[in-house]
Parts: structure tokens; sequence; C-alpha cells
């Protein structure tokens, strides 16, 4: 019984990188599609890297984030598909 309240708060700790690239604060890839996972994968791949840093400590929370920022990414689709970006605008 406590495995799911402990997933339910695990999930909403993580974040999501998709609701963080498509706001303002968006730093990592902009506005594009499926910003969300891309950068979840960066994320991933700097982890394997000697001088990680925080990636180190973000994996598991990429990880767990990955599909979710999917589904996010997908449901946003038309809204990234046509927005305009900074550099068109």
């Amino acid at each position: 019984m406590r495995i799911v309240p402990m997933a339910l708060a695990t999930t909403l700790l993580t974040g999501c990188a998709t609701i963080n690239e498509s706001s303002s604060y968006g730093h990592m890839c902009g506005l594009h599609p499926y910003c969300g996972v891309s950068t979840d994968i960066e994320i991933i791949k700097s982890s394997t890297e000697g001088n990680a840093g925080a990636y180190g400590a973000l994996t598991p929370f990429a990880i767990i984030d990955l599909p979710l920022s999917f589904v996010a990414d997908t449901l946003i689709l038309p809204y990234t598909i046509f927005h305009p970006r900074d550099s068109e605008e």
C-alpha cells in the first residue's frame, strides 16, 4: 500500500521537462517538437560522461520523466509545430 503514494510523490517531484522547456524558462532546446524528451535524453547522456556533475543526480528523475514527457510532448504537438520561434518572430 505504500508503493502507490511513493510512486505518486516521485512522479510529482521529478518535474516535467516538457513543461519546463515549453515555458519561458526553457533554455536547453527551446520550443520544438518533443523538446522535453530530447532534454531528458541529453541529461541521461550527460550523466555517462566522466564529469557529469549535477547531471548524475538528475539521471533517475530524467529516466522516470522520459515516458511522461513523451506523452506530454505528444499532447502539445500542435502547439509546438505552429508556434513561431524567437528567430522567426
